[in-house]
């Protein structure tokens, strides 16, 4: 990439990925756009390919070197630790390091880590190979944190007017890793073994690494204003809130069903998992173009838990619908394809409402802002995925898929219910009524605004306050005045953050 910086040290559309001059007559989106999705699109599938194909052919070699088959659970679980305690950190470190840093930092590494499993494969004692496998199962989940949300920050950050679209095109390619991932690495894995899998995971992630490291343009967030209050404002807001709990539901679904379904079904789940993934993979840009094109309420976001809930009644079958046979397969296939569908409308609905809200908060479309919305969209679901699997695995053991059917059902109702009541239930509205009830416990809300006035030293003239409603916040014509988001010149630093 060219060096855009100006005699200041600042480019002059600081953040700006497109130029006007690299647009063709025939394309609406320039070179550099064009190159940036394509980095985005490899990264989402070769990283999503390695997370399926792993639980499908790393088992398998446990149980041939004749491991004991326990230390399963801690070699996987310390993904998801790893995840958990990684993700929420991406909202300091993309905006810190630099998205292509960020980006090829994670590729290469990950690279590392598969191409090491390959030749960890000649280890033969239990404690080598257990001890290695652990570390090398929590170092990927560092680069699937950092991979995935770098990935979604810089492309969203190249299509700042088509975010969602741009969002929901990456998590197609997220499906389609989950869906070949499986077939690929199997094949892999029956031709040459389980060296011959892991190496060509790690080939496709060193490619998807040199991909990053010419496509892509280095942002940084050093050069932004920090935005402390409005950043609390976010994290606090109700609805941020409420669809991120949304989130949270989806992951906790996959989480109980990914530990109980496949050994239920048992030789088929492939062929059926593969169509679930597909129908994610299918829908999630078809939403993200919808909410683009027309606004859906972010309200609707309670119907992805709510429609999951009502699909799961027929799973199993739990005791309500005797009259469904055990196993049929043409149903939990059917259903598991609807379920993926209110998941991908769940999930690009909540990306586009966090981005919304952000905005709303104060937050300015940057580098930092989308590390921000995308370390919560992650962590949300895979704090759910974590438990769930717990659920999943312990119930599934213990008491067989029909009881983890009734489980999974009552609690997504129950989800439903707690999203509805964040999202639909002003607390705002009850305080006045509260506080004629009970006047020496509950203070007015003008009694709580005016104080926050007087001690709060980030209150300057014309900052945004939130009204009465809950909805979006008033602000000044000044405070909401913003640099047009997209191709031009003559940006601030304070747009996306600094090309570097």
């Amino acid at each position: 990439m060219e060096n855009l910086q100006n005699e200041k040290g600042v480019a002059p559309g600081a953040g700006t990925l497109p130029m006007d001059s690299e647009r063709t007559g025939r394309s609406r989106f320039s070179r550099s756009q064009i190159l940036i999705l394509i980095a985005g699109c490899c990264s989402s599938l070769f990283i999503n390919m390695a997370e399926a194909s792993v639980p499908l052919i790393l088992p398998r070699t446990i149980i041939v070197k004749e491991i004991p088959y326990a230390y399963i659970g801690l070699i996987f679980a310390m993904f998801s630790i790893s995840i958990i305690l990684f993700e929420p950190f991406q909202a300091k470190i993309i905006p810190f390091l630099g998205t292509r840093t960020s980006f090829c930092i994670s590729s290469f590494v990950g690279a590392a880590c598969y191409l090491s499993y390959a030749v960890l494969n000649i280890a033969e004692e239990t404690a080598a190979f257990v001890s290695c496998a652990t570390i090398l199962r929590f170092v990927e989940g560092f680069v699937y944190a950092t991979l995935s949300t770098s990935s979604n920050v810089i492309t969203c950050l190249a299509f700042p007017e088509h975010a969602t679209i741009a969002f929901g095109i990456l998590e197609c390619f997220v499906g389609i890793g989950y869906t070949v991932g499986p077939i690929i690495g199997g094949a892999l894995y029956a031709a040459g073994g389980f060296s011959a899998a892991c190496a060509f995971i790690g080939l496709s992630l060193l490619l998807t690494g040199f991909l990053g490291y010419f496509f892509l343009v280095q942002i940084t967030g050093i050069n932004l204003r920090p935005k402390p209050r409005e950043t609390k404002r976010a994290l606090t807001d109700r609805i941020f809130l409420g669809v991120a709990f949304v989130n949270f539901s989806g992951g906790m679904f996959w989480g109980v069903l990914g530990t109980s379904l496949e050994p239920y079904l048992a030789s088929v789940e492939g062929l059926i998992f593969a169509a679930a993934f597909l129908a994610y993979a299918g829908t999630a840009p078809i939403f993200g173009w919808i909410f683009l094109k027309f606004h859906v309420d972010y309200r609707w976001a309670v119907l992805a838990p709510l429609g999951v809930a009502i699909c799961c009644m027929f799973l199993g079958p739990i005791p309500s619908f005797t009259f469904i046979p055990p196993r049929l397969l043409w149903l939990v296939t059917l259903l598991l394809f609807i379920m993926n569908v209110f998941i991908a409308f769940g999930s690009v609905l909540v990306f586009d409402t966090l981005k919304e809200r952000a905005i709303a908060c104060g937050l300015e479309e940057n580098v930092a802002t989308y590390a921000l919305i995308l370390a919560v969209f992650f962590t949300t679901i895979y704090i759910g995925d974590a438990l769930g699997a717990i659920i999943g695995s312990v119930v599934y053991f213990e008491y067989g898929f029909v009881r983890i059917a009734e489980i999974a059902t009552g609690l997504l109702f129950a989800f439903s219910i707690i999203a509805a009541l964040i999202l639909l239930v002003d607390c705002g509205r009850l305080r006045e009524p509260a506080h004629r009830m009970f006047p020496s416990l509950i203070k007015a809300s003008s009694d709580r605004e005016a104080q926050a006035e007087e001690t709060s030293h980030l209150i300057k003239p014309g900052y945004p306050t939130r009204d009465n409603l809950g909805e979006l916040p008033d602000y000044d014509e000044a405070t909401t005045m913003q640099q047009p988001t997209g191709v031009f010149f003559n940006q601030s630093n304070n747009d996306y953050g600094s090309i570097r």
